[in-house]
């Protein structure tokens, strides 16, 4: 069965820090920020973190921490 884009950032978010170019790339959402805050940060903990990519920008990475309890 084949996964939504909202699903498949999601599997990607719990593995590790992940940037919205990365997400777009390995198929996820297009515009990660809008879908963790809309989407993702009701139901799950999220971490957010500064990186510095190689030609020196610096964007943030997202990573789901768990499940928020209710």
């Amino acid at each position: 069965m084949k996964r939504t884009k909202l699903e498949q950032t999601i599997a990607l978010l719990k593995r590790r820090y992940t940037t919205a170019l990365e997400s777009a790339q390995q198929g996820g959402c297009l515009s990660l920020s809008q879908r963790v805050t809309r989407d993702i940060e009701p139901v799950y903990v999220v971490r957010r973190r500064w990186v510095t990519t190689r030609s020196g920008s610096r964007v943030l990475a997202y990573r789901i921490v768990r499940k928020l309890e209710r």
